[in-house]
């Protein structure tokens, strides 16, 4: 988590300094702005803008709704990596652990789940160092260990609703601070003419535009990993309640007698 946060700085500071020399241009977008929609119609002719363009007119406050995607990326690609089902719940494991559970060899189940880094090992081995105490003893062992494991599976999702809010509020800040500017403009020069009004507010609305795109695309991603965290749990739940019943039944089952045992009895008087 301190590394992905370290990581997240060091891009946001990087881009922060590399996009300086975009705050100068803003002004720069300004004027063009106000000298298109001054033109005569018959004169203006459409102009192509690049995203740099796009950037410069937001003006400074761009700089933080990038922060928020750089950040956004940075959380979504780590835990779409976390909440990956084989590292979570690996069939290999469960496949190994099946074995083991036909054999009735609960310590090699114990030793399989302490190798194991993932969920549904710790879980499980959660529930199997109460073994000796029963199936409700390791029943609750399960539960206490399967919250731990959802908090972890839900660790970073806060934080991304958090941007995705922080994103929209900033590029509303954005265009209030660009109207602001607009009109205070307007106050300046005299001007009443509604096409320099109409200009201004279209660039001020771009920081909305900026915030709105990185909002809803963290909601989304929000949305889907929270759901994707909601199947994990259930699945380990399910998966580990039942292999302790599993275990318990194997536990009060008797061990198979050994071919010959019968015969090797004394024969009664």
């Amino acid at each position: 988590m301190r590394k992905l946060v370290l990581m997240s700085l060091l891009l946001v500071s990087a881009v922060w300094l590399l996009s300086l020399p975009l705050v100068a241009r803003h002004a720069v977008a300004q004027e063009q702005v106000l000298a298109e929609v001054e033109a005569p119609e018959e004169e203006a002719e459409e102009v192509g803008r690049t995203v740099q363009d796009w950037y410069a007119m937001g003006g400074w406050i761009m700089h933080g709704i990038l922060g928020c995607s750089i950040l956004t990326l940075a959380l979504v690609l780590e835990r779409v990596w976390a909440l990956r089902r084989n590292g979570v719940i690996p069939r290999s494991l469960l496949a190994k652990l099946h074995d083991h559970m036909r054999q009735r060899d609960v310590s090699q189940i114990l030793t399989l789940c302490g190798s194991s880094e993932t969920s549904i090992a710790r879980v499980l081995r959660a529930g199997l160092l109460h073994f000796d105490h029963g199936l409700g003893s390791m029943q609750d062992a399960v539960e206490t260990a399967g919250a731990h494991e959802a908090t972890l599976l839900r660790r970073n999702l806060p934080m991304l609703a958090a941007l995705a809010n922080i994103a929209t509020m900033m590029g509303l800040l954005g265009t209030v601070l660009g109207m602001i500017e607009s009109f205070d403009l307007i106050a300046k020069t005299g001007t009443g003419d509604a096409r320099v009004v109409a200009g201004g507010i279209f660039q001020a609305l771009v920081t909305t535009a900026a915030g709105l795109i990185v909002g809803i695309t963290a909601i989304g991603f929000h949305s889907f990993l929270r759901r994707k965290v909601e199947v994990l749990e259930g699945d380990l739940d399910e998966i580990s309640f039942r292999m302790l019943e599993q275990l318990s039944l194997v536990r009060e089952q008797p061990e198979p007698a050994e071919p010959g045992a019968a015969q090797l009895a004394p024969a009664e008087a």
